[in-house]
């Protein structure tokens, strides 16, 4: 049924620049009366194996309808002793059953693979297996079913797999499907565009000043304090920006020297002094955060409201890691330097016919930036520090590390948009 080669070319299987050594159902069950689910351990030459989820049929109608009535509650038992869980949340029957067609799968996601209920649902079914709560469902039931926030879909249920000694991963989320006009990142270049040719910006600057006010709810809203531990605000102690400052540290020496090894110098003792800007966060709140925000992640309604999505976090990073409380100035930084991508794309693509394109996009992006952050801080001001400048320095920094990183190994031509900002007086 399954072979190395079927694998590889999955477009949700992460192991490709891998040798795979061997491939193992470790259980499987009816979830429903015409499909089955199979969890597959891929183990490989070397390093540790990965655990994947199949699914059989899941792109027929007929098939992923009946597997969305399952979400009413049902538990299945696995052949090997396991169960699968599917539990619903209030949304769920509020939804009328003629707005749940047609079904038919969404195109274009890699680690994850997507089914669409008409203009109602849309279920998200979680490609590799990780036991331990996964953010995305977590944060998502959180926001559901303890807040009132409402600019992220809202869920109707999740999927999860208890295996038989206990332990627990998530399989699928269910959520409402919301209706827009792409992401954030199309949206916010298609108005950068028209700036670049001439047009006003005052309407690309309301729609990033929106986005900040929105993006300062979610905050506020993840930092409800319910009694829920997992979710509950704590002070930023000392040992926390020790360890903050140490990794953000080890990140600049590391892309210093890889960019060393490529001809490239940078000022890496005043880049470490950047980096201990950190400390400002001292004595702030740390809670729970979307761990990797970007326009991309943000979806823009068609009444220009916004609506956040996928809180799994850096898919590469360990699910512990990914759940651990920071600053929500991280995320602020993550969006910051988005909006650094989206001018520098967008001057890109008009410098040919527009040779002031450069000068007017370098003016959107400062003015960019101010007005996220005069709709954010406000909003957000009992989360944050008195003066947010100092820890949102060394946290883009944190975050440009990353992007040099990644630049050098898969696109060297993008190197020049996260090296500029890999700077001291950045």
């Amino acid at each position: 049924m399954l072979t190395a080669e079927n694998l590889r070319q999955a477009r949700w299987f992460g192991g490709k620049s891998r040798t795979i050594a061997d491939t193992r159902i470790v259980d499987s069950a009816r979830w429903i009366p015409d499909s089955s689910l199979f969890l597959v351990e891929v183990t490989y030459t070397t390093g540790p194996p990965d655990t994947y989820v199949l699914a059989e049929r899941l792109e027929e109608p007929a098939v992923a309808g009946a597997l969305l009535a399952q979400f009413r509650g049902t538990t299945v038992r696995t052949d090997r002793g396991g169960r699968l869980e599917f539990r619903p949340t209030h949304v769920l029957n509020a939804i009328p059953q003629r707005e749940l067609e047609p079904v038919r799968p969404m195109s274009g996601e890699q680690s994850n693979t997507s089914i669409r209920f008409g203009d109602a649902l849309i279920l998200k079914l979680f490609r590799r297996l990780q036991f331990g709560p996964n953010p995305d469902v977590e944060i998502g039931w959180f926001l559901t079913e303890h807040t009132r926030f409402r600019g992220t879909p809202p869920v109707a249920g999740s999927l999860s797999y208890v295996n038989p000694e206990g332990c627990e991963a998530s399989l699928a989320l269910l959520q409402r499907f919301e209706r827009n006009r792409g992401d954030a990142w199309t949206t916010t270049l298609e108005r950068l565009r028209a700036v670049l040719d001439g047009a006003d910006a005052a309407a690309s600057l309301e729609a990033v000043r929106r986005l900040g006010a929105t993006t300062a709810e979610l905050h506020l809203a993840l930092a409800t304090n319910t009694g829920d531990s997992a979710f509950a605000p704590e002070p930023v102690a000392p040992t926390d920006v020790d360890q903050w400052l140490r990794a953000i540290e080890d990140d600049v020496r590391a892309t210093a020297n890889a960019l060393r090894q490529r001809g490239t110098d940078v000022d890496e003792a005043a880049l470490l002094r950047r980096a201990r800007g950190v400390r400002a966060l001292e004595g702030t709140l740390k809670t729970r955060h979307h761990g990797d925000y970007h326009l991309g992640q943000v979806l823009e309604r068609d009444d220009g409201s916004f609506v956040i999505i996928d809180f799994e976090g850096e898919p590469s990073r360990p699910l512990a890691q990914r759940r651990e409380k920071r600053s929500p100035l991280r995320d602020v930084a993550g969006l910051l330097r988005s909006l650094d991508y989206a001018r520098t794309t967008a001057a890109r693509s008009s410098s040919a016919s527009n040779p002031g394109g450069v000068a007017r996009a370098t003016a959107w992006y400062a003015a960019a930036r101010e007005a996220f952050l005069s709709a954010y801080l406000p909003k957000a001001r009992t989360l944050l520090p008195a003066d947010c400048a100092p820890a949102l320095a060394a946290l883009e920094l944190e975050k440009a590390a990353y992007e040099v990183m990644y630049e050098l190994n898969n696109r060297p031509d993008w190197l020049p948009i996260p090296l500029a900002a890999f700077s001291a007086d950045s």
